[in-house]
């Protein structure tokens, strides 16, 4: 028992040390940005923002991600638009139902890679009233004290209980895949001791 009870402790120590090893990270604003894109049966359609707000915890090995905790992005879902096209942002808007739900929050946790391939960090998406559990593929580069993380997913419109928009009268409609693309650029929070 008491053998035990030294084991339980002593991971109890490593868990709380390697939680403080760990450093906080804060999304530089006006950097980085959420993609949302897929096809109708007349042409390919995109909508972005940039107005990403949210950190990480995040421990680095030099320029190599060694553990990520968690990463938590809000984005005001009416800054989600075609800057092209404002009535493809209206229509798209109105399908994500951004009255009633004016954010949209991705959290990830923890990441994996086998071999060299490409790193996988599950995520929970709320978009639309709804919480998507998804798998994202990710990239990470350090670039003049800057971490990049790149990820990206498929995902489908109904994966939210959402149809896929119409426009002209079901002239134009889209199809059901999405792709998710996010691009986050985050600086190590510094304490003001």
């Amino acid at each position: 028992m008491k053998t035990l009870r030294i084991i339980f402790s002593a991971l109890f120590l490593l868990a709380i040390f390697h939680v403080n090893a760990q450093e906080k990270y804060e999304i530089v604003d006006g950097a980085g940005y959420l993609v949302i894109s897929g096809k109708s049966n007349t042409s390919e359609w995109i909508l972005k923002s940039n107005q990403l707000k949210g950190d990480a915890q995040i421990l680095m090995n030099g320029d190599q991600l060694q553990h990520l905790s968690r990463v938590i992005v809000n984005i005001d879902a009416a800054t989600i638009e075609n800057a092209q096209n404002k009535r493809m942002t209206k229509k798209a808007q109105s399908a994500l139902l951004i009255d009633a739900n004016p954010i949209v929050t991705f959290f990830g946790y923890g990441f994996s890679q086998v071999n060299n391939q490409a790193k996988e960090m599950q995520g929970n998406l709320y978009m639309a009233g709804k919480n998507v559990e998804l798998l994202f593929k990710f990239t990470t580069r350090l670039q003049d004290d800057v971490l990049w993380i790149v990820a990206e997913t498929d995902t489908k419109f109904s994966a939210f209980g959402l149809e896929p928009p119409t426009d002209f009268g079901g002239a134009v409609q889209c199809q059901d895949d999405l792709k998710i693309q996010v691009q986050l650029p985050l600086v190590k929070v510094v304490d003001i001791k």
